[in-house]
């Protein structure tokens, strides 16, 4: 018999000899939740309906989504810090643009189509390629070159026109309609019949479910009206609820009413919300509402948990959009609307990282109203229940398994302690209640850290020195 054959904990071996079994002395690798990724539920004229299409990079947005209000909210994503955004293009109805492309004799020979439901004004061109035995077929989104299309010149050009485009196409679908021939050269031919989908606060609605497998952090919406983000914060409070650490940033335009807007923001009163209740301007157009909202959030993702937003610089804004007064300023903080300031040096700033969470109540302190502090904890207690949720069911409920919880709680705590995220804290079993069966309970109490954002100095002056005193070396 080879030495060292294995043995289970308790089993008792009939034949003598050497057994071995292994175990893991050492504590588990603390884990960290994703970083970096933004949901948007938004209306456009482009891309599938109702499905989450996942962004690596600004430069996907006009492939996936075009051009408009919804993918601007995309963008703004990216240029605020998001590293990746699921998206979902919400709305019901409408319908594709098609066009019939002919052969010499002009009979229909292929049916181009749009791949979604759109308004856009898509159009083609087919001509001969200056490389010998090939055409091509350009599809133009207006004056713009979306992509070119190449196929071989001969008697089969609608089947392979129609390979092509299948094969190839971004943008279109294609039917052969003929078996053979040449196809006939058209210039910037329009796609006709094509229309928007309908959008209502409903269609949102039905968006936010399409989100609820995927993973991300802080979500936005391009819409600006009310109702609509009362959907957003009723999403919100359900994900929390059912344990995803969330935030969601909305906004308005200042073309709302000041004390309207206020008002809307002090409603809230929630610390996975925040909203931006002016803009600013940016290479020339002015970047306000759902656009501000998400540029925050980008900006939100990019810092770190530590960092606060407080006087954090927009880049590339040149001035403020809805300027405030002092009054003004205060009274919107005071309300819970996160609003953009100049600084002293001229610069477009925020003016205070906070969430719309204004009035404590008996189980949040009001350091759930700063956007810096819900990061903490959301970090403090992502960290502890993903490192230990694999060892649910693996530890046993005795006074070492227990003692095991908390050693394993205070490690991350004394982890972030020295991220700067917290000041102190300590893990222990709740004293008041005593395990039974398979439950324990433990208690963790910590001070998380603030930024230094309001600073106070006095300075102390005289006319002279009294006579006969020297200077301090």
């Amino acid at each position: 018999m080879a030495a060292g054959k294995t043995f289970l904990l308790g089993e008792q071996k009939i034949r003598p000899g050497t057994y071995v079994r292994w175990t893991n002395i050492g504590e588990p690798a603390i884990v960290t939740g994703a970083r970096g990724i933004a949901a948007a539920v938004i209306k456009a004229s482009w891309g599938p309906l109702n499905k989450p299409v996942v962004l690596e990079g600004l430069n996907e947005v006009a492939t996936n989504f075009g051009y408009g209000k919804g993918p601007d909210v995309l963008r703004d994503l990216f240029r605020g810090g998001a590293r990746r955004v699921v998206a979902v293009r919400v709305g019901s109805g409408g319908s594709k643009a098609t066009v019939m492309l002919q052969d010499m004799d002009e009979n229909d020979a292929v049916k181009l189509e749009t791949k979604y439901e759109t308004s856009r004004q898509i159009k083609v061109t087919v001509r001969d390629s200056l490389t010998q035995g090939q055409r091509q077929l350009l599809v133009y989104d207006g004056e713009t070159l979306l992509e070119t299309i190449s196929f071989v010149k001969g008697t089969s050009e609608p089947e392979e026109l129609t390979n092509a485009v299948n094969n190839q196409s971004a943008y279109l679908t294609a039917e052969k309609l003929a078996e053979s021939g040449a196809l006939a050269a058209v210039t910037d031919k329009t796609l006709t019949g094509g229309a928007d989908p309908t959008v209502t606060g409903e269609d949102y609605v039905i968006g936010f479910t399409k989100l609820e497998a995927e993973t991300w952090n802080i979500m936005v919406v391009d819409s600006e009206d009310p109702s609509v983000h009362a959907s957003v914060q009723a999403f919100i409070y359900n994900r929390l609820t059912e344990g995803y650490r969330v935030m969601a940033v909305i906004g308005e335009p200042v073309s709302v009413e000041l004390d309207d807007r206020m008002q809307h923001a002090k409603s809230f009163n929630d610390p996975a919300i925040v909203y931006v209740g002016n803009g600013f301007v940016a290479a020339g157009e002015m970047v306000e509402g759902a656009r501000a909202a998400a540029r925050i959030a980008g900006e939100i993702l990019r810092s770190d948990y530590t960092s606060s937003l407080t006087h954090h610089v927009i880049q590339g804004a040149t001035e403020v959009v809805g300027k405030l007064t002092n009054a003004q300023v205060e009274r919107a903080i005071q309300s819970g609307m996160l609003v953009f300031t100049t600084s002293a040096s001229g610069l477009v700033q925020v003016e205070y990282g906070i969430t719309t969470f204004t009035t404590p109540t008996a189980d949040m302190d009001l350091g759930w109203s700063k956007i810096r502090r819900v990061r903490t904890r959301y970090e403090l207690i992502d960290r502890i229940v993903l490192t230990l949720d694999p060892y649910v069911g693996k530890l046993n409920n005795s006074p070492d398994g227990r003692a095991m919880v908390v050693s394993v709680i205070n490690g991350i705590i004394q982890q972030m302690i020295a991220e700067g995220g917290l000041e102190d804290g300590a893990a222990y079993e709740d004293p008041e209640r005593q395990p039974q069966g398979d439950s324990a309970w433990f208690r963790i109490d910590v001070d998380d850290l603030d930024s230094m954002e309001k600073v106070y100095f006095t300075f102390g002056f005289r006319f002279s020195r009294p006579a006969g005193t020297t200077t301090a070396a």
